[in-house]
């Protein structure tokens, strides 16, 4: 690792991608994180011109009361045509009860790179109080269009990732597919996906079957259109442990994995309640995801939903919630 970790936000659930403009500095990026003020959940955006080492705010996507709005997760990625998008749900709840009412993936673009937010389309939407819709990724495809992985509740026990593609910048999109958890029931979620090499992808996820997390992987050989090849990333070396919310980089070669665990609590999960006592680690495989090694802990234990940004020249940034959004410049050795 290299220095110590910066603050990104007064927030949780940290993003970030690149940002490309005549105007900025060569390696500029946006990130997104989400904030409680003054009773309401908002989305706010930050931009770095310094590879991540200090951030800036400037901009807000939405907001709306706490009691009655659930608005987190958000994703944001630059379409080749300038266009920044944020997906991120956008859940409505019965403000006296708490139960969810209705489940959404929403879309928003900023034409002045994050500075002014306007909405753009809602991919997928559910009434409660099941089928929950969670954890939106944005991707460009290598053939131009967009590419959207989330997450779905079928029940509270199975779970899988859904994707859905558009070819006109976000503003519609097709019926979704399901690329994990269809054959199986499991809680299958937290997804994120790189370029391998080619068009070869893996995507990471959570996966819960008997009580506890593991992290398991998917591959495709066409750049997102299809996808199978299930494996385990990662199992929490303490029995009655997790290992969940993962995200995946490719660093020169160099696939890179984040992910928290409770796995060195001294509580056992779930008791430990999986979100609590658990550190940001992450895990690298130079092969092409056949094996995975050299576990770091990058955010000390109450380290919560990690991210990862790939720097270039064999460096990336680590992001993750503790006490506040942090950003951790991590250099591979």
């Amino acid at each position: 690792m290299t220095g110590s970790a910066v603050v990104f936000g007064q927030g949780t659930y940290p993003r970030a991608n690149n940002l490309s403009d005549p105007t900025l500095p060569a390696g500029s990026i946006i990130g997104a994180y989400t904030a409680f003020v003054n009773g309401d959940n908002a989305l706010e955006i930050v931009t770095s011109t310094d590879n991540g080492n200090s951030w800036q705010a400037i901009g807000e996507v939405t907001r709306g009361p706490s009691t009655a709005n659930d608005i987190d997760n958000p994703y944001v990625l630059q379409l080749p045509s300038g266009r920044v998008l944020c997906a991120f749900r956008n859940h409505s709840k019965d403000p006296n009860t708490g139960a969810y009412l209705f489940f959404r993936i929403t879309i928003a673009y900023s034409d002045d790179l994050g500075k002014t937010w306007l909405y753009l389309s809602t991919p997928s939407s559910d009434p409660g109080p099941v089928n929950g819709n969670w954890e939106p990724f944005l991707r460009n495809a290598q053939d131009g269009s967009l590419q959207l992985y989330y997450s779905r509740e079928n029940s509270a026990t199975d779970q899988d990732t859904l994707e859905r593609f558009s070819t006109d910048g976000g503003q519609t999109w097709t019926d979704a597919q399901t690329i994990s958890g269809a054959d199986i029931t499991s809680r299958d979620g937290m997804t994120g996906v790189t370029t391998v090499t080619g068009t070869d992808l893996m995507a990471v996820f959570e996966s819960e079957s008997d009580g506890t997390f593991t992290v398991k992987s998917i591959t495709s050989s066409d750049d997102g259109k299809t996808w199978d090849n299930r494996n385990t990333v990662y199992t929490p070396d303490s029995p009655n442990t997790s290992a969940g919310a993962p995200q995946i980089v490719n660093v020169d070669g160099t696939l890179c994995v984040s992910f928290m665990t409770n796995e060195d609590s001294t509580l056992a999960a779930p008791s430990d309640g999986y979100t609590t006592n658990t550190a940001a680690k992450l895990i690298t495989s130079g092969d092409g995801g056949l094996t995975w090694g050299n576990k770091i802990t990058v955010g000390q234990v109450l380290s919560v939903w990690p991210g990862l940004y790939a720097l270039g020249e064999a460096s990336l940034l680590m992001l993750f919630d503790n006490g506040g959004a942090k950003a951790q410049t991590i250099t591979m050795s």
